[in-house]
């Protein structure tokens, strides 16, 4: 009887604390909805399916703009989530404006995929409890070192990225350099290639912030050889191949070049389609991130910040090589 009663405690008590547990809502904000930051839905919904009383909202701009990144954030802490998860788009605008107020609010922040810069970490203590995503340099590094085993011998080269500002684009483009010229950078992005170790840059890298028609555009240039001519490019992001079949159309006209590797074309990111046109040989080689797991982590890591537990300051997930040899296993 004893042992029933207490049995009968135990469950009562069990069942008051569930009901009584405290939900959180966590946020993940990305730079703008696309192939790429979409996969950090999916694990931020699955861990927090994992995870009892945790919800998640995905909620980020059509197209990169700070400013509507930034109101988002404000919409989110007047909506009262529990803590928020973003891919930061520029670092000083954002510590100025909607993440002082979630640090107001009393409401963390870790970062995802794209971290704040240096300058912006130092001048605002605290702004962030944590960054989960890729090593960026060693991003850099990897793609870099895909162009030596293309082109052992160094060649002409243009760089595409997003935003001049992106600190997380710059450590990559110092990545590249560094491997390539066999220097070392004190700041990122490093200095354009001149005759290092057989590599020249031909001109500076080619912004299109965050726009893929203009991505594409800036590939079809450098492959028509109008103004610029080159027999290598490096894209540190995936954008020209986030519209698989604007990119298909493109490049039909010079996929002979690239499956002979008399143009080698290396480019960040390795989603399904991506490696579907890796199969086909319209690229030379992809190198991939886990957007996935960076989703995931961020809510583990904000659950764990406001339960008072211990967490890791910083996250590195993992990269994969993939080119077409191995595109079958270089998957998620």
């Amino acid at each position: 009887m004893k042992k029933c009663f207490l049995t009968a405690m135990l469950l009562a008590y069990s069942y008051s604390f569930l009901a009584h547990a405290k939900e959180y809502t966590f946020a993940v904000v990305p730079k703008f909805y696309g192939t790429f930051f979409d996969q950090s839905k999916y694990g931020c919904v699955d861990a927090a399916k994992q995870l009892p009383s945790v919800k998640c909202i995905y909620r980020g701009p059509e197209k990169a703009n700070v400013r509507v990144q930034d109101k988002i954030v404000k919409q989110l802490i007047s909506e009262g989530v529990d803590g928020i998860a973003i891919a930061v788009t520029q670092s000083a605008f954002l510590a100025e404006n909607s993440v002082e107020l979630a640090k107001k609010a009393g409401i963390p922040i870790v970062t995802y995929d794209a971290d704040f810069d240096a300058e912006t970490l130092k001048k605002y203590q605290d702004l962030r409890s944590s960054y989960i995503g890729t090593n960026n340099f060693e991003l850099g590094k990897a793609l870099g070192e895909q162009l030596k085993r293309l082109r052992p011998n160094g060649g002409t080269l243009i760089i595409q990225s997003g935003r001049p500002d992106s600190p997380n684009l710059n450590l990559r483009i110092m990545g590249v350099r560094s491997v390539l010229s066999g220097k070392t950078y004190q700041n990122p992005p490093g200095e354009m290639l001149k005759d290092d170790n057989g590599w020249t840059e031909v001109r500076k890298p080619f912004y299109n912030f965050d726009q893929l028609d203009r991505a594409l555009k800036q590939m079809d240039s450098m492959l028509k050889g109008k103004r610029i001519i080159a027999d290598s490019f490096v894209a540190v992001g995936g954008w020209p191949q986030n519209d698989e079949a604007a990119y298909r159309k493109m490049i039909e006209p010079y996929k002979d070049k690239v499956r002979t590797n008399e143009v080698a074309i290396v480019i960040s990111d390795a989603s399904a389609s991506q490696l579907a046109m890796l199969k086909d040989h319209l690229a030379s080689a992809n190198i991939g991130q886990n957007p996935y797991e960076m989703g995931k982590q961020a809510i583990f890591t904000l659950l764990k910040i406001v339960q008072k537990e211990h967490y890791q300051k910083v996250i590195y997930t993992p990269l994969k090589v993939c080119t077409p040899d191995n595109y079958q296993t270089c998957s998620r």
